[in-house]
């Protein structure tokens, strides 16, 4: 997400829950077993929907016995619950490791993270070196030249009686993610594959070290699960990959035989961006059902996007809440997902639905970024349907702002926040000159 709006976000919520002087105490029990597949928020909603996945992930780390490990790699960490949590397992014999991007510990006085820190620290005193926890930052990437420490997931070597559990999604562990985003979660119960192959991806991200070929990915009989960044000579991009196997008419799973496509990238814009948006248009001009609900979007892809030749511009919707128009979003879509029912890879009736933490940006192609596909009609049609519900029922308050507009903005990839004659650039400067509202009609459009 941008950094302007985020960073707002974590100051204005971090100090909300005071820290505990004396120590966590030891945590009550808890025998959750965490189940395979998808798990959704809403911020809108009461205290479960809310904490839909904060909760799972928390009553997991309650639930790692002595001698196990949990290793979180998350953007950011923000919330004195989770760190009251990991310090509790860390005390009763749970190793612990936390990677967090190092901008949130210096633009942002990360309060939460550095007690983590030195409470882990501290409490390395009582066990062997082997046994040691930590939480650390990495600059950049971890694992490649530049961008940024942008990877959520999250391991448990064991929860209760499950083995191997891994979640991966949009989800950061932070109050936002909770209560200010719509986030999604998905979670690989004792899968062998699974935890090996991010057991090596979170090794290589701790130690912070660029590698030639950091691009990996791993295939199983119905899903693939791909780490960026998009660098090495096996890296392809799964999104491009994915819209290159769609065909558009003669899909025999929908009712109008045309391929079902719902897009929610969160950001939308810069070189990827645009290739991507340039493919998503074709599909819609040769016949496919496309929707997209986004958060940001660079100016000149919206342009392109809102294009009305071919068949006309592609149905979007901002889904964002921006209750005083000061560009600052209080409640937005954050997850990263594209589901695809219809004339798929061959097959009239295939499914396809990604998810994880990477936005369609040439900035995510360099970050660390976790990204799962998955092959089946049940999966598929559950994103499908959580998209569909959103994109037809996003609450109509709060102001809503637009990424893209014909008024002909200085550059053609710089972010708009807010809506009106008060929306401004991403670096703050007001997009309107002369007072008067950018976005509105003009005869030649």
């Amino acid at each position: 997400m941008p950094r302007k709006f985020i960073l707002l976000l974590v100051t204005s919520l971090v100090f909300l829950v005071p820290v505990s002087a004396t120590g966590p105490a030891e945590a009550a029990p808890d025998n959750f077993r965490p189940k395979n597949g998808p798990t959704f928020n809403n911020p809108l909603g009461d205290v479960t929907d809310r904490r839909a996945i904060f909760r799972k992930i928390i009553r997991s780390v309650n639930s790692t016995k002595r001698g196990s490990t949990i290793k979180f790699f998350t953007w950011n960490f923000a919330t004195s619950e989770a760190a009251t949590a990991l310090l509790r397992a860390q005390n009763r014999g749970v190793r612990v490791k936390l990677i967090m991007d190092k901008q949130n510990n210096k633009e942002v006085p990360n309060v939460t993270f550095r007690r983590l820190r030195s409470g882990l620290k501290d409490g390395n005193d009582k066990w062997p070196r082997s046994r040691r926890s930590w939480a650390r930052t990495c600059k950049q990437s971890c694992r490649g030249p530049g961008g940024a420490s942008h990877s959520k997931f999250f391991m448990f070597s064991k929860v209760g009686s499950a083995k191997r559990v891994v979640m991966q999604g949009s989800a950061n562990l932070t109050l936002a993610a909770t209560n200010n985003q719509w986030n999604d979660m998905y979670t690989y119960v004792n899968n062998k594959k699974i935890w090996k192959f991010t057991e090596q991806i979170f090794a290589e991200a701790s130690v912070d070290k660029r590698l030639k070929a950091p691009f990996e990915a791993i295939s199983l009989k119905n899903s693939d699960l791909i780490m960026f960044p998009l660098q090495g000579k096996k890296a392809y991009d799964p999104v491009a990959r994915m819209l290159n196997d769609v065909k558009c008419r003669n899909a025999a799973s929908t009712a109008s035989g045309r391929t079902v496509i719902r897009i929610a990238p969160d950001v939308l814009r810069q070189a990827r961006g645009m290739s991507l948006a340039t493919k998503v248009r074709d599909l819609w001009n040769q016949g496919c059902d496309v929707k997209i609900g986004y958060t940001v979007m660079g100016i000149d892809v919206g342009r392109f996007l809102r294009n009305p030749a071919g068949r006309g511009p592609v149905p979007m919707k901002h889904l964002v809440q921006d209750f005083d128009g000061d560009g600052v979003f209080d409640n937005y879509f954050h997850l990263k997902t594209m589901s695809i029912n219809g004339n798929y890879a061959g097959n009239r009736s295939g499914y396809a639905v990604l998810n994880g933490s990477a936005n369609w940006s040439s900035s995510s192609a360099r970050s660390d970024e976790n990204l799962g596909v998955y092959y089946t009609k049940k999966r598929a049609l559950r994103y499908q349907g959580h998209f569909d519900y959103w994109y037809n029922n996003f609450p109509s308050t709060g102001t809503s702002a637009r990424s893209t507009t014909s008024a002909k903005p200085t550059t053609s990839d710089q972010l708009v926040f807010g809506s009106g004659k008060g929306a401004v650039y991403e670096d703050g400067t007001p997009v309107s000159t002369d007072g008067t509202n950018p976005f509105r009609k003009r005869s030649k459009d």
